[in-house]
């Protein structure tokens, strides 16, 4: 980033890695470039930035968020999409179980787990099989508050919210998994494992919700 000072000037003379992230930030680089240069996990870089109240380098963490991704499909090919996933693929893979999403009143539902602050990839699981994966880099706390409310103008949650709902009118288990992978690089250039794993998912797993005009 032009006119900014080169990494050697901010930090030299300081000996800490708190110092020295704290110092990068304020001079202008981003957290997944922090996380780099001083090869350490990003998790460490955002929780010295929290701690200190320092809101630098979050600009283009925050551009990253967007919709979960949809597949768009002709009404006749749905009916050839892959198998089911269940869900011990995802279990295996690293993914850990959060909770379920339990039946309130006057079509209401909440989750009987507290879920992390931290940003990452998750799934709802119907009867054992994967039906949606999505990519939250606000926080995981947040984003599946967002399903609960289900506002209209937000479509993406009001759509999954009915398809909670009326899974759970039907009497079965709305799993919740999550997996928050570390920070990664490809020859020295920050990389969101995140982003690539929820990509990579939908397109290997296909979960029905996330497939447009199905359900």
């Amino acid at each position: 980033m032009a006119g900014r000072q080169s990494f050697e000037d901010v930090t030299a003379g300081l000996e800490t890695k708190s110092d020295k992230i704290r110092a990068l930030a304020r001079a202008g680089y981003l957290r997944t470039e922090i996380s780099s240069l001083l090869a350490i996990r990003y998790q460490h870089v955002r929780k010295v930035l929290a701690d200190a109240g320092i809101s630098e380098g979050l600009k283009k963490e925050v551009q990253l968020e967007r919709e979960p991704v949809s597949i768009q499909v002709e009404e006749d090919a749905a009916t050839t999409t892959v198998a089911p996933t269940s869900w011990e693929v995802l279990l295996r893979a690293g993914f850990r179980f959060l909770g379920e999403w339990t039946p309130g009143e006057d079509e209401s539902f909440r989750l009987d787990a507290a879920a992390p602050t931290d940003g990452g990839v998750y799934s709802f699981v119907v009867d054992d099989v994967v039906m949606y994966v999505g990519l939250t880099q606000r926080g995981l706390r947040q984003r599946l508050d967002g399903y609960r409310r289900g506002h209209e103008r937000q479509r993406t949650n009001a759509r999954v919210k009915a398809l909670i709902l009326e899974a759970l009118s039907a009497g079965k288990r709305v799993k919740v998994l999550i997996a928050s992978p570390e920070e990664g690089s490809w020859n020295g250039l920050p990389v969101n494992m995140s982003a690539g794993l929820e990509a990579g998912l939908i397109t290997k797993v296909q979960p029905a919700w996330n497939i447009l005009g199905v359900g």
